[in-house]
């Protein structure tokens, strides 16, 4: 698990932020408890947790607790309901029979955990492949060490900066994010991929509902360039299923 941890040495500032980098083929389960570990752990004791400090009783004892809390973590997970339609997709051998069985499947992020795990109790491996292309109108060298929008809209900030926060919030509204998981075995794959603007509510779809798109094996294109398109500012990938995201992203009812 990538962890990115920036200071200011100016004013102490610490912020620590976690994931959002590539892996390929691990274990479902196996990932999101070590994901889960360093976290807590960087969370309760990051000087210990990075190195920067030798082991203490206390890390010790934090470390035990965070071990139970990861796997009670991970356990809550597979008491998930997954829809019927997700457990027949890793059966079925046809495209056609995959877009049935998506059209009008709603899931939230619960749902779609329960369903990796399970995926992964059933053999298949996960990899997940992320891309992001800042927007040109705004001078990327000028950026503060770290900023974020918040939910009423302002912008909060760590490090100095020559932009104004409009610049900022135009550099995160026009940036191209995309974020895929892929589920494989053998040569059986299947790809779920958002982008910002999927769960941005800026797609025509459903009056803006944040959702996934889906592809396979079965769409005749292969895997590699699948990935290609991911990579890309621009993906092109042809009309795709798509599946509802709900608990997340900016929802219908959230517009104004």
């Amino acid at each position: 698990m990538k962890v990115r941890e920036i200071i200011n040495k100016k004013t102490g500032e610490r912020l620590i932020s976690f994931g959002g980098e590539d892996f390929e083929n691990v274990n479902p389960s196996l990932h999101f408890y070590n994901a889960s570990f360093v976290t807590r752990m960087m969370i309760l004791e990051p000087d210990e947790t990075s190195g920067r400090k030798k082991p203490t009783k206390k890390g010790a004892k934090t470390l035990i607790k965070v071990v139970k809390e990861c796997r009670d973590f991970i356990d809550k997970f597979r008491e998930v309901r997954i829809p019927i339609e997700l457990t027949h997709l890793l059966n079925t051998k046809k495209k056609k029979e995959q877009t049935k069985l998506l059209n009008g499947l709603r899931i939230n992020p619960d749902i779609l955990m329960a369903f990796l795990l399970m995926a992964g109790d059933k053999d298949y491996t996960l990899s997940q492949y992320v891309s992001e292309h800042q927007t040109k109108a705004v001078n990327s060298t000028k950026m503060p060490l770290a900023y974020m929008q918040k939910k009423d809209g302002t912008i909060e900030k760590l490090g100095n900066t020559e932009l104004t926060n409009g610049q900022l919030k135009q550099a995160l509204e026009q940036r191209s994010v995309k974020v895929a998981k892929i589920l494989e075995k053998g040569d059986e794959w299947h790809c779920f991929f958002l982008t910002y603007n999927s769960i941005g509510g800026k797609e025509n779809w459903q009056n803006g509902q944040p959702h996934f798109h889906y592809i396979s094996n079965l769409f005749g294109i292969e895997k590699k360039n699948v990935i290609k398109q991911i990579k890309s500012k621009n993906y092109k990938l042809g009309n795709l299923p798509h599946i509802a995201l709900d608990d997340y992203g900016k929802q219908p009812e959230e517009k104004t």
